[in-house]
Formats: C-alpha cells, sequence, structure tokens
C-alpha cells in the first residue's frame, strides 16, 4: 500500500475498514497473521486489550443510561447525521437509532416489537458487557424477553427468549429510512417500540471490576480480567493510543471478526487486537448481517481527493446481496459528512441504467452529464464507504475497479 493511502487511511481510524478488492483481501487475510501486517510500537497486552475493550463500553453504557433518564429506557434519534457533526466516526445514513441500556438486576425486561413492511429494514441488535453480539435479527415482530443466563427467570408465553450472559445487556434498533422524504415515515414504528422493566440509575467506578462482578465473563477471558482488575482512565488512554495507531491496519479484516459472537467461525474472530479495533465503530454489525465497503483511493490506487473528479460504476442490484445497499461520502478530514451537501445514494434515490448500473461523478461542480453528482470539496480528501446489508458472506460484491 502506498504510503499516502496508508496515511488517509489512518485519517478515517473507522469501523469495518476494507481493501476495495473485498473478495481478495479476505482469502489473504486467512492466509496470514494479522502480526504480519500490523506496525507495533508498543503492543499492550491481551489481558490490556480486553479490558480496554469492557472499560469503553462501561463508560459508554453510564453516559447513555444518564442520557436516557435510567436503565430499561430507550433513547430514539430522531433526525439523520448529515450535518457534519455527529459524534460517531463515519455514520450511516441508511437508517435512524432506538437504543437502551438494559437492566435485569430487577428481573427480565420484555421489548415489544410492532409489525413493519417487509419493504423496510427493521433489526434488532444486542450486545454484552464485553463487546460480543449474542443476538441480532432482522423483522423482529411481538414480545422478545431478555432474562440472566442461569437466574430462572420467567418468560411469558410465546414471547422469543434471550439469554444474557451479564445483567447489562445493550439494544440497539435500527430503522431504515430510505430517502429525506422518508424519515417522518419511521417516527410512527418508533413510539410503538415499548420496553417493559424496571429503571435505575446507573454508576460505574471500577469498570473491569464491574464487569467482572455483574456479567458472567467468558472462561477463556477471565484469565485476563482478574489481572486488569483494577485498569485505570490512565490504562485507557495508553491502550487507545496503541488502538488508534495500529486500527487502520487492521483494515485488512474489513468487519470479519469484530462484532460478532464470542464463539464466531469469523476470521480472527479471537484475536483481542481485532477486537480491540473495532471499539472504534462501537457495536457494529456482525458480516451476516452488513457488510462495509471503503474506497479510500481511485482505480490508479491515488488517494480520492476534491481536486480531481472521479466516475465511478455500481451495480444497481450487487451480487450477493439480499436486502439494500448504499454508497456514502464522508470527508477523510472530519470522518464524517457534508454539511449542506448531498452525502447519500442508494436504491431508493436512484434509477438503474440500461445496463442495470448507476455512475457517479465525485466532483466540486455538478457534470450535468446525465450521471448522479456527488458533490466534494476542493482540495480535500474523501472516501467511501459503500454498505451491504445481509450480502452472502462467501459471495461479496467484487471491487469496482475489477
Amino acid at each position: 500500500m502506498k504510503k499516502l493511502t496508508r496515511l488517509t487511511i489512518a485519517v478515517v481510524m473507522t469501523f469495518g475498514l476494507v481493501a476495495c478488492d473485498s473478495q481478495d483481501k479476505k482469502e489473504s487475510a486467512d492466509a496470514r497473521s494479522v502480526e504480519e501486517v500490523v506496525t507495533v510500537l508498543e503492543r499492550p497486552s491481551d489481558a490490556d486489550l480486553h479490558a480496554f475493550k469492557a472499560y469503553h463500553h462501561a463508560v459508554y453504557m453510564v453516559t447513555t443510561a444518564k442520557e436516557a433518564g435510567g436503565t430499561n429506557k430507550l433513547i430514539h434519534t430522531t433526525s439523520l447525521p448529515t450535518e457534519g457533526t455527529d459524534a460517531v466516526v463515519t455514520p450511516a445514513l441508511d437508517h435512524i437509532y432506538t437504543k437502551a441500556v438494559l437492566d435485569l438486576t430487577s428481573g427480565p425486561v420484555v421489548v415489544e416489537f410492532p409489525e413493519v413492511e417487509k419493504g423496510r429494514y427493521y433489526s434488532i441488535h444486542i450486545t454484552d458487557q464485553e463487546h460480543y453480539t449474542i443476538y441480532d435479527e432482522i423483522h423482529p415482530v411481538g414480545n422478545f424477553v431478555v432474562v440472566r443466563k442461569g437466574k430462572g427467570m420467567k418468560a411469558p408465553e410465546g414471547a422469543t427468549v434471550i439469554e444474557s450472559p451479564g445483567d447489562y445487556p445493550h439494544l440497539f434498533i435500527r430503522i431504515q429510512v430510505k430517502t429525506t422524504e422518508d424519515l417522518a415515515n419511521v417516527y410512527p414504528i418508533q413510539q410503538k417500540i415499548k420496553l417493559i422493566g424496571v429503571s435505575k440509575e446507573l454508576t460505574i467506578d471500577k469498570p473491569v471490576e464491574f464487569t467482572i462482578a455483574t456479567h458472567d465473563v467468558y472462561p477463556q477471558n477471565k484469565k485476563f480480567y482478574d489481572a486488569t482488575v483494577d485498569f485505570n482512565e490512565a490504562d485507557y488512554n495508553r491502550v487507545s493510543a496503541w488502538v488508534g495507531e495500529n486500527a487502520p491496519t487492521y483494515a485488512i479484516l474489513g468487519n470479519y471478526g469484530k462484532f460478532d459472537a464470542v464463539d464466531s467461525k469469523e476470521p480472527h474472530s479471537n484475536d483481542p487486537g481485532n477486537r480491540a479495533a473495532a471499539i472504534i465503530g462501537h457495536l457494529g454489525l456482525p458480516i451476516h448481517h452488513a457488510w462495509y465497503a471503503p474506497y479510500f483511493t481511485n482505480c490508479s490506487d491515488e488517494v480520492l481527493n476534491g481536486d480531481k473528479t472521479e466516475v465511478l460504476t455500481f451495480p444497481y442490484k450487487p451480487e450477493g446481496v439480499k436486502l439494500f445497499w448504499s454508497v456514502t461520502r464522508y470527508s477523510a478530514i472530519t470522518r464524517n459528512t457534508l454539511a449542506g451537501k448531498n452525502d447519500i445514494y442508494n436504491m431508493y434515490n436512484t434509477k438503474p441504467d440500461a445496463n442495470g448500473n448507476i455512475t457517479v461523478t465525485f466532483s466540486v461542480e455538478d457534470p450535468k452529464d446525465g450521471t448522479y453528482w456527488m458533490p466534494v470539496n476542493a482540495g480535500e480528501p474523501y472516501y467511501l464507504i459503500v454498505r451491504y446489508y445481509m450480502p452472502d458472506a462467501d459471495n461479496l460484491p467484487k471491487n469496482l475497479c475489477k
């Protein structure tokens, strides 16, 4: 990889990074260890990398519960992050969120999901306190009951039961927004989602100690948490610096092994470095649910920059994608959208040409040549993220340059 390309990726520092030739890179990643490609300054211990995940997630839970007014309370986002100021790195414009820190200390929690038309993506995603996915489903309907594993909690008859290894699983609900005009159609769906559970204030003084006390640490990880029970903010900042320096080099794995279950068969899912790198994209989806393909360079391996016009062709119906796709452009400086400009094309705001493709021109000025125009800023680097929902992991879309 060219030095300039590496620097651009380092600036981006986003989760789900994959090289343009996604399938080739996957095979390459399978064939060699990550240690062969990661530039290590001073690699933290495996124990520190695990503690880093738990610490980050615990702090996030406290912040989120406070914003919601307590645990077991839903937070709804009601706008798309199009103004370039979102706190999330490389925010998705495909959906708005509903989320909550669940609290099972007083009993099971019931989440009621309305029925949503099949043409709209809608999902539940539950993550445990070690940042592993414990449940995900597209188009949940009816009552879902989250219970604490091993506590003998009762669930209503007919409900879908989800066992949590900890007291504080995290609930993440995504509801698709097809176009800006479609946003108003999503609000009624959010309001129909109901959560029933005892709400409390959440305070955490020592995150790793708290995780050990409130979560059934996986046996393969127990020794790591026992060794880092006093992991503190200074330790977090130290490991965070290493993750920030090295996470981009884990890009060859994409989101393989970063977010799935602890016993995932995805490549490198048991690599603590890969899992720690996923914290940059905290609460991301497993590969079977969504595939994120970024483009930092053009087909000549030149870093994408607003000073040069780029024209790319995308298949309107990409092979191996069962639901939908989108292509979103971000500033490589802010790692965010561009305020006041169109940031996204998808299958809902475009139409295929005679060859079943769409052609997008990335330029400062509108080319007015019949292609779809994606505005960019003069002199500024940018990057694209192509998202594929419910992909066939063995048949991922090919590199656009091939």
